[in-house]
């Protein structure tokens, strides 16, 4: 009477019974908190908390530091092995897995004066496995999958390699393979409220994309979608949230000491995470921690707090409740805003001179030295969160004009997309140096010459024209920035100038200048700037 209450207890519990004292109880996956790298935060929950220590039959990986559980009074968690199953994913890749336990006919390569050899029989399993049939290999140093072993009526065990294999018959292949797994062995007090444990893994990712379509009297509407890729287990209905941002994840790498095969492993996963720390440092570090999640204390779980609210630099936008296969993909669409734009050209010139003033030639016959003019839009976010980094497609009606990547963009945030390369816009650029000839030094070598730290220097002055040609019937606008290394000494039209971080610890500082010029439908723009160089001899 007490093993059908027992069961009974079990099926309503959704748990089944596993030995003496112990039993399987599944734990869903109802919540993912989702990175772009491919991690996730996931939170797993087993609705009732049986009376009895009870296995979580799940696959699962935590990143190390992130597994903690939540909702249980006296608690012991603690990793075992215990058989299982799982799915059968590559059946020609293990093929004592694929027929074990089957009758097989095998057909053997022999050499080549003898006819194929045909063994027939029950195919077995190599190694370590929980089938009562399984036997140990008999070939030390070998993988078990590199040999089969098939055993005949009259009771002989015959062993082979797998490349001698010609074909293989059966009445079928199996496509669960029965083996060994790590598992979760929970022992607390029993509860009809939910416990629920939450960590960091692999296999949950989101790619985002963006849309904006343009339209009359300068207004767009920008579109944010959001393809959801699911690799670890079926999800029914779990609540998503997509994580923009960049995260510091200083061990996403390196699997829970909980869950991993051997301190070896493990070991080596924290060297390779760390590997400019000592590695005996590590292993102190691993042995510790291993000790610590192995200690046989009870404890009540970690208690929630109430979240701040703020989300200033890692924002989680709702995705809804999602119900997606193993291995499936969705598609959502997240946002959608309106806005206006500006529609300018952009022109960014790039410094070709080195540290130490002297042009650098590093760049293909094929490239322009001085940068291409792009046709561009500028605009502000106006989606209520920040647009991540993405492909963005630019439309007109249902023409497209281009496609490009935009970058992070707060909301409310001034940022500017390139569309395609402006072909009815065009400038040119030439600069060339101006001796002086009134300096002591350019009348007794034919240049000025400057002494800094024990080296020699030219420093001439160097003249520069930009000319801006607009081909359209239409007004244009142009953004030019030109980047350049030394003093500036005069600029037509007033640009704004300023010192980039780059080049500090060079003899010549970095600099940018930016013009925002106003093109009539024909008209041609002359620019001049003037700027000293130092260049090393």
């Amino acid at each position: 009477m007490k093993k059908l209450a027992s069961a009974t207890l079990a099926v309503l519990l959704g748990v089944t019974l596993y030995g003496a004292d112990e039993a399987k109880s599944k734990a869903p996956i109802v919540k993912a908190a989702l990175f772009k790298n491919g991690y996730a935060l996931v939170t797993r929950e087993v609705r009732q908390i049986p009376p009895k220590p009870f296995l979580i039959d799940e696959e699962i990986n935590p990143v190390h530091g992130t597994l903690w559980f939540f909702g249980a009074s006296n608690l012991s968690v603690t990793s075992v092995e215990r058989p299982g199953t799982r799915d059968n994913e590559n059946p020609f890749g293990n093929f004592a897995a694929t027929y074990q336990n089957r009758k097989v006919t095998v057909t053997l390569r022999t050499s080549d004066n003898e006819q194929p050899r045909i063994i027939k029989g029950t195919m077995l399993r190599l190694g370590k496995s929980s089938s009562a049939a399984s036997v140990q290999p008999y070939y030390r140093g070998q993988q078990p999958e590199s040999y089969l072993a098939v055993k005949l009526e009259s009771g002989e065990l015959i062993t082979f390699s797998k490349g001698m294999v010609l074909s293989i018959e059966s009445d079928g292949i199996n496509d669960k393979i029965i083996e060994d797994k790590r598992m979760l062995l929970v022992q607390c007090d029993p509860s009809e409220t939910p416990m629920s444990m939450n960590y960091l893994t692999f296999g949950l990712s989101w790619a985002p994309a963006y849309r904006i379509a343009l339209s009359k009297d300068a207004k767009m509407r920008i579109d944010q979608s959001a393809v959801i890729t699911n690799e670890i287990e079926d999800l029914a209905g779990a609540e998503v949230n997509l994580i923009s941002g960049f995260p510091n994840l200083e061990y996403m790498r390196v699997t829970s000491p909980l869950m991993t095969a051997s301190l070896n492993q493990f070991f080596q996963q924290l060297s390779g995470q760390n590997r400019y720390q000592g590695a005996a440092t590590m292993q102190q570090m691993a042995m510790y921690n291993n000790v610590t999640l192995n200690e046989p204390t009870m404890s009540r779980g970690v208690s929630p707090l109430p979240e701040t609210g703020a989300s200033e630099d890692i924002h989680y936008f709702p995705a809804g409740k999602v119900s997606l296969a193993k291995g499936s993909s969705v598609y959502r669409e997240i946002a959608s805003a309106e806005t206006t734009y500006e529609r300018i050209v952009e022109w960014e010139i790039p410094d070709r001179r080195s540290q130490w003033g002297t042009y650098d030639r590093n760049y293909s016959d094929k490239e322009n030295p001085y940068g291409e003019l792009w046709d561009a839009i500028r605009f502000k976010n106006p989606l209520k969160a920040p647009i991540t980094t993405a492909p963005v497609e630019i439309v007109d009606g249902e023409k497209i004009l281009g496609q490009g990547t935009i970058k992070w963009v707060n909301p409310g945030q001034e940022t500017l997309v390139k569309i395609t390369k402006s072909l009815t816009v065009t400038g040119t650029l030439n600069e060339y140096e101006i001796p002086d000839k009134s300096s002591i030094d350019y009348k007794m070598s034919g240049r000025k010459i400057v002494h800094i730290a024990g080296y020699n220097y030219r420093n001439p002055e160097v003249e520069g024209t930009l000319k801006l040609h607009n081909y359209r019937s239409t007004a244009a606008v142009a953004v030019v920035k030109l980047q350049f290394s030394g003093e500036l000494v005069s600029a037509e039209q007033a640009p704004e100038a300023k010192v980039l971080e780059t080049g500090v610890y060079s003899v010549n500082p970095r600099r940018e200048l930016t013009w925002e010029l106003n093109l009539k439908p024909g008209e041609e723009v002359t620019v001049k700037y003037k700027y000293s160089v130092l260049v090393r001899m």
